[in-house]
């Protein structure tokens, strides 16, 4: 029987977050699938390839219970019963949860539990979102980037006065990125 493998599953919802808080004290992880996808976002390739992965006598392990729900609670109960019927093992660190074999019905229960109970806090978070966005625009409050206005000619003349493009960027409070576009459509 070949050597049984910790198998790491990590998710962010977006591109720009980091997994820091995602981790896994005291074990060896072989092999991390990390994916960037939102939570409301049924597809995941990385958590498919994953599960594909894994083989009798891994043990996955997830951080959470909401990097795992997709469209309900029932998800958390469904990936269990899958890999416990391939033989893998699976831990969910932050609740404290692991299932290796059949759940029982009282573990299932709780399961079920917890990711309703995560899926209410996404729920939750995105509702307040909602209404912090409606109050301010009700404020008059301008959301997203402000909108800067830099002319070429601006860019141009501190480029012609020997700045580089980090320090015009700096000095208009732009993106350097914006400067390289501005610069480039002469």
């Amino acid at each position: 029987m070949p050597k049984s493998s910790n198998i790491a599953y990590i998710r962010v919802s977006t591109i720009e977050q980091n997994t820091d808080r995602q981790t896994f004290p005291n074990v060896e992880i072989d092999k991390v699938f990390e994916e960037k996808a939102s939570a409301s976002n049924i597809k995941r390739p990385v958590l498919d390839e994953c599960i594909n992965y894994l083989r009798e006598g891994d043990i996955l392990h997830i951080h959470s219970l909401d990097r795992v729900c997709r469209s309900g609670a029932g998800d958390a109960v469904k990936l269990v019963e899958h890999l416990s019927s391939k033989g893998v093992g699976i831990q969910f660190h932050k609740e404290g949860m692991s299932f290796y074999g059949s759940m029982t019905a009282a573990q299932k229960g709780v399961l079920s539990i917890l990711a309703s109970v995560a899926e209410m806090e996404r729920g939750l978070i995105k509702e307040r979102q909602a209404e912090g966005i409606a109050a301010a625009k009700a404020k008059g409050k301008h959301m997203g980037r402000p909108s800067i206005k830099v002319s070429k000619e601006q860019i141009e003349e501190l480029l012609a006065q020997g700045l580089n493009v980090k320090a015009v960027a700096e000095q208009l409070k732009i993106g350097t990125s914006t400067v390289y576009k501005i610069k480039a459509n002469k």
